[in-house]
Formats: C-alpha cells, sequence, structure tokens
C-alpha cells in the first residue's frame, strides 16, 4: 500500500504571502512504516519552539509521520498515538517533563479566532514543540516552521 505523494521535487518559487512558504518538498513515501520512520528521524534535536505543519489530504501520512516522531521524541515506543481529530489536540511529556509536544488536528475546525482560541496557539508555538493536521484552518501560521 503505496503512501499518496509525488516524486521527490524540491522547488524555490516566490511566495505567495509571508503565510506561504518559500522552498517547498514533496517526497514519495512508499509505505506507513516509512512514514513513521522519517517522523523518527525529523524528531530528533527538537526543541521548544518547533513547528511542523503536515498538511495532505485524508490517508496521506500525517498522523503516521506524527506517530513516529512522537513515539521517537518521547522515547515510548509503544505509545499509542492516534489522530486527535475529536479532542483537537493531544500533549506528550519530553525533557522530563520540561517541554510539551503537541499534536493537533485542525479538521474539524473553520479557522475563526474563536475555533483556535481554546488551543493557546500563540503560547504552543513559542514554547512547545508543535505538530499540526490541517494547517490551511490557521489563520495566521508562525513564520518559523517546517
Amino acid at each position: 500500500n503505496l503512501m499518496p505523494a509525488a516524486a521527490v521535487r524540491m522547488a524555490n518559487s516566490k511566495a505567495l504571502d509571508e503565510n506561504e512558504p518559500k522552498n517547498k518538498i514533496e517526497i514519495f513515501i512508499p509505505t506507513p512504516d516509512d512514514m513513521e520512520d522519517i517522523g523518527g528521524i525529523l524528531s530528533v534535536g527538537s526543541t521548544g519552539g518547533d513547528v511542523i505543519l503536515l498538511d495532505g489530504d485524508l490517508g496521506a501520512g500525517k498522523t503516521c509521520f506524527s506517530r513516529g516522531f512522537i513515539r521517537g521524541r518521547t522515547g515510548r515506543y509503544d505509545e499509542r498515538v492516534t489522530s486527535p481529530t475529536y479532542l483537537l489536540s493531544n500533549s506528550y511529556d519530553v525533557d522530563g517533563g520540561s517541554t510539551k509536544l503537541y499534536h493537533m488536528d485542525l479538521y474539524r475546525l473553520s479557522g475563526s479566532e474563536n475555533d483556535l482560541l481554546p488551543l493557546n496557539l500563540e503560547n504552543v508555538f513559542t514554547t512547545g514543540i508543535s505538530l499540526i493536521e490541517w494547517p490551511s484552518r490557521l489563520n495566521k501560521k508562525p513564520a518559523e516552521r517546517l
């Protein structure tokens, strides 16, 4: 079962506005296990203030990536990691509890400020490590993000 994605491609382009990335990388990931492995690899060295936006169609592998990232960063390799579609956000302690890793799924939100207020994103983006599924629901994206 192949993950839907394009062949490896990197394009430099002028961003349409300051909230859009100037560089975009698309990578073909063959299996869900490979997607988890990539998440685990990218978790190494992550620190508070790191924000990763996960965009893609339903079934693209956003939660697989997050599962690998969370397991790798927490060191709990049997941790049950599911998409927080109905909870909106799950958090995990890392660095002995001094840092929070947030996994958010914004799919059900409209993107209005009222929808986003309970998530306390300003604090989350500056102090925690953030994995955000469906970032198109954010009305303002952090300038520094992956």
